[in-house]
């Protein structure tokens, strides 16, 4: 699956590059300031991402897929990005995403989820959910901020065990008109 993995990562980084300022920072009626909005961003990110998808690649590209009804799976957090095949267990890749300004509890939390998914989740006949890779993704951040940001998550999440960097990898994505970049844990 690397090389699947390695074709979503390159269309995942190109329409990053294809999202606008609007997308990243909304205006809103009455405020002097723009805002961050999860929602927007991803709905656009989604967007932008999935017009880079080739007609017959095997994966899927689903948005904060529930699966609280799931026959196999059980007590699964919703990611805000899923690359899977549909009706099947093979799942390629989840992406949690979150702006440069969220609380670092709800970054941890992701951590959390990433790691879970990534190590712990099941089916109902206790077999591995099969999640291949992990993207926590941070938009909005100048990478050079990345180390401060990252220490106020390390410390977050200091003494946990249900975190695990190693299962996961990290992209912050600048400003509109920018590729994300890979960044170190």
């Amino acid at each position: 699956m690397d090389e699947e993995l390695a074709l979503v990562t390159d269309w995942l980084l190109c329409a990053s590059s294809q999202v606008g300022p609007e997308y990243i920072q909304l205006s809103v009626a009455g405020a002097d300031e723009q805002e961050y909005r999860e929602r927007v961003y991803c709905y656009e990110l989604y967007h932008r991402w999935r017009c880079h998808w080739l007609d017959g690649f095997p994966f899927s590209l689903s948005g904060e897929l529930d699966k609280a009804k799931h026959p196999l799976i059980r007590n699964s957090p919703k990611p805000d990005f899923l690359v899977h095949i549909p009706g099947r267990m093979t799942n390629l890749l989840i992406v949690e995403v979150k702006p440069q300004n969220a609380d670092a509890t709800k970054m941890a939390d992701d951590l959390v989820k990433l790691t879970r998914f990534r190590r712990e989740l099941k089916d109902q006949d206790d077999r591995p959910a099969n999640y291949y890779a992990a993207y926590f993704w941070v938009y909005g951040l100048p990478v050079a901020e990345w180390p401060q940001l990252r220490a106020r998550i390390v410390q977050e999440v200091a003494g946990r065990s249900d975190v695990d960097y190693s299962l996961m990898t990290c992209f912050v994505h600048e400003q509109a008109g920018a590729k994300a970049l890979r960044v170190d844990w």
